[in-house]
C-alpha cells in the first residue's frame, strides 16, 4: 500500500495538500475529487480502473504491496518470463535473452484471472474446507455429548451396584469414579483442542474468502494472478492439516464403557476392583470434500443420445511441438503431448501456456496415458535403430522417467487400466497388458487384425481399437472376442486416436477426413462432431477426460483444441 494514500498524489506533486477520494489501479496513485474528474475525462486515462479510497483500503496488504512497476527500472511491467516465473518491463528483456522463447506479453498471462478455473477452484476449496470444518465440528460435538452421556450411564450403573453392598465399596467406588472423570476430562480436552484448532482455521478461511471477493472486485489482474498463488498455498496447507488430523486418527470417536466384575457378590472377601474402564476409538466415516471429488460429481450417470452430444470450445492453442501423436489430461488439469520422432513429452499448463518439455532418451514417444496424479506412461511406436521397443513411465513433477519396460512387440496406442498398461502391439499383433508392479506381460489373443498406428481405449472390460489400413474401429471384450466393428470409408478415413466416455460413446480422430466422429455404444451409427471448418487438419491425438467431460484434440502439426461437453 502507498505510504500515504489519504493525500492526492497529483496535488502533492504540485505541493498542494488535498484529501484523496479515489484510487487509480492503473496509475497506482491516489486522486482527489477534482483530479479524478480530469482523470476520467482525459483521453489517456479515461479507460483506467478507479474506485474509492475506502474500497482500496479493504484490499489485504499483500495485495496492495504487489508492484505494477519494475523496481529496478521504474517502468511498468509489460512482459512475463515463464522460465523464471516473474514479470518484466521492456528494459528487463536483455537480461532474459537466454529465455527469450518463454517471454510473452503479461496481459496474455493475467487476462481473465478473475474468471479463471484456478480462481474458481480456490474459492470452491475455501468453501469446501468450511464445509469440512462444520462436519468435523458437528462430529466432535456429538462425540462430546455421547462421551458425557456414556459417563453418566456408567455412574448410574455404579450407583445401582453400590446400593447392594456396604461401606466396604466406598473407597473403590471413589477410585473408579475419579478414573472415569479423568478419562472423560482427557478425552474431552482432546476434542476441545481440535475444536479450538478448527475455529482458528475457520477464521483464517473466512478471511481468505472475504479477501477473494474483495480482490475480485477491486484488485488488478496482475494482483489477482499473484495473490491467488499465495492464498492457494495457504489453503492447501489448511487442507493438508485437516487430512493429517484424519490420517493420525485424531478425529476418531472416543467411547467409554464399563465391565462389571462377575464376582461382585463376593466383593467383600474377593474383589479388590469395582470394574475396569476402557476407552475405544471408533473410526468415523467422514469424507472430506476436495477438488477430485468435485470433479467426479460434475455430471450424473445420464446417458445422452448420440444426436445430443455437443461440445463448446474452451480454447485453441499451440501444443508447443510438431508431429503430435498422443495427448492426455492430467488430474491437476495440465496436459501432456507426445512428439513422435522427437523423443519428447510436452507439458502444457491448464491455460494452454507451455510448462516444460521432458526429453526421453530411452526410446521415441508415440502415445501417452495417465497412470496416477503425477505419473504418465509413454509408448514408443516403431523400434529404434537398435531394434529396441519399450514403455516409459514418467514422473511429471520430477521431469524424468522412473521406469523403463522392454516389450517384444511394437507399442502404439496405450491406456492404463487398474495399474496395468494395455497397448496395441504390432509384429506380433495383439493386445498386450503389462503389470506395473511386476512388469509381467500377457497377451490377449484377438480374432481381428491390427496395424501400425493402431490406438486403443478401454471401458468396463471392453477394448476399442482403430485400424487405419481398413478404416475400422473394433470393440472387443477382455478376451479378444469381437463385440462390434464399425467401418466408414467416407467419413472415417485413416482413424487414429480413440477415446471413450463413461457412457460408452466412442470418439475417434480421423487424419485423412480431417474430423472427429463419435460412434454409438453399440457401434450401429456415428456422427461428426468436429471437422475441417473447426480448424482440424490431420488430427492424430485425442483424449476424452471422464471426470471433467472435456475433449482434447490435437492436429499432427501441433494445433490443439480443448472442448467441453454441453
Amino acid at each position: 500500500m502507498a505510504a500515504n494514500i489519504s493525500i492526492c498524489d497529483i496535488c502533492n506533486h504540485r505541493h498542494i495538500s488535498q484529501q484523496s477520494t479515489h484510487w487509480c489501479q492503473d496509475c497506482g496513485e491516489a486522486l482527489c475529487s477534482e483530479c479524478i474528474e480530469h482523470h476520467n475525462l482525459s483521453k489517456a486515462t479515461r479507460g483506467h480502473t478507479t474506485f474509492t479510497i475506502t474500497d482500496y483500503e479493504k484490499l489485504p496488504s499483500f495485495i496492495t504491496n504487489i508492484k505494477q512497476y519494475c523496481e529496478k527500472h521504474n517502468e511498468k511491467y509489460l512482459l512475463y518470463c515463464q522460465t523464471h516465473e516473474c514479470p518484466m518491463c521492456y528494459k528487463c528483456v536483455p537480461s532474459h535473452a537466454k529465455c527469450a522463447e518463454s517471454v510473452m506479453p503479461l496481459e496474455n498471462v493475467t487476462e481473465n484471472s478473475k474468471k479463471s478455473q484456478i480462481f474458481h477452484d480456490l474459492t470452491q476449496s475455501i468453501s469446501d474446507l468450511e464445509t469440512n470444518i462444520m462436519q468435523i465440528r458437528k462430529s466432535r460435538e456429538d462425540n462430546l455429548g455421547k462421551l458425557t452421556l456414556h459417563s453418566k450411564e456408567i455412574l448410574a450403573k455404579i450407583r445401582e451396584y453400590r446400593e447392594r453392598v456396604n461401606c466396604h465399596l466406598d473407597a473403590i467406588e471413589q477410585k473408579l469414579i475419579k478414573k472415569i472423570l479423568n478419562v472423560e476430562s482427557k478425552c474431552g480436552q482432546k476434542i476441545k483442542d481440535i475444536l479450538k484448532t478448527l475455529q482458528e482455521v475457520e477464521v483464517k478461511l473466512s478471511y481468505f474468502s472475504s479477501s477473494l471477493q474483495t480482490i475480485k472486485q477491486h484488485a488488478s489482474e496482475l494482483q489477482v494472478f499473484f495473490a491467488i498463488r499465495e492464498i492457494e498455498k495457504q489453503v492447501m496447507e489448511k487442507e493438508h492439516d485437516l487430512n493429517t488430523l484424519l490420517e493420525n486418527k485424531r478425529l476418531d470417536d472416543f467411547t467409554v464403557s464399563l465391565e462389571i466384575d462377575t464376582k461382585i457378590e463376593n466383593i467383600i472377601s474377593d474383589i479388590k476392583m469395582f470394574g475396569t474402564i476402557t476407552v475405544e476409538t471408533i473410526p468415523v466415516n467422514a469424507k472430506f470434500i476436495n477438488r477430485k471429488s468435485r470433479q467426479a460429481q460434475i455430471l450424473g450417470n445420464v446417458v445422452q443420445p448420440l444426436d445430443n452430444i455437443k461440445f463448446r470450445q474452451i480454447r485453441k492453442f499451440d501444443s508447443g511441438s510438431r508431429k503430435i501423436t498422443g495427448c492426455t489430461i492430467i488430474p491437476d488439469w495440465r496436459m501432456a503431448f507426445t512428439e513422435y520422432l522427437g523423443k519428447r513429452l510436452v507439458i502444457k499448463n491448464a491455460n494452454g501456456i507451455l510448462g516444460f518439455k521432458i526429453p526421453l532418451k530411452e526410446s521415441d514417444a508415440f502415445d501417452v496415458t495417465v497412470v496416477n496424479d503425477a505419473t504418465v506412461a509413454v509408448s514408443c511406436g516403431a523400434p529404434d535403430r537398435n531394434g529396441k521397443t519399450s514403455l516409459q513411465v514418467i514422473d511429471v513433477n520430477l521431469r524424468r522417467n522412473i521406469k523403463v519396460i522392454d516389450t517384444k512387440s511394437w507399442s502404439y496406442g496405450l491406456v492404463c487400466v487398474d495399474e496395468k498398461l494395455v497397448f496395441s502391439g504390432y509384429e506380433p499383433d495383439g493386445i498386450y497388458t503389462v503389470d506395473l508392479k511386476t512388469n509381467q506381460t500377457t497377451v490377449i489373443a484377438s480374432t481381428f487384425s491390427l496395424n501400425t498406428w493402431s490406438y486403443i481405449s478401454c471401458l468396463k472390460n471392453k477394448f476399442y481399437l482403430t485400424n487405419d489400413s481398413n478404416n475400422t474401429v473394433t470393440c472387443c471384450d477382455n478376451h479378444g472376442n469381437v463385440k462390434w466393428a464399425y467401418k466408414d470409408e467416407m467419413n472415417m478415413r485413416i482413424p487414429r486416436a480413440i477415446s471413450v466416455d463413461k457412457n460408452g460413446n466412442v470418439f475417434v480422430a480421423c487424419k485423412r477426413s480431417n474430423n472427429v466422429i463419435v460412434i454409438s455404444p453399440d457401434g450401429s451409427r456415428a456422427k461428426q462432431i468436429l471437422g475441417n471448418q473447426d480448424g482440424l487438419e490431420e488430427p492424430c491425438a485425442l483424449h476424452y477426460d471422464r471426470t471433467t467431460n472435456r475433449l482434447l484434440v490435437t492436429n499432427y502439426m501441433g494445433t490443439a483444441f480443448l472442448l467441453e461437453a454441453i
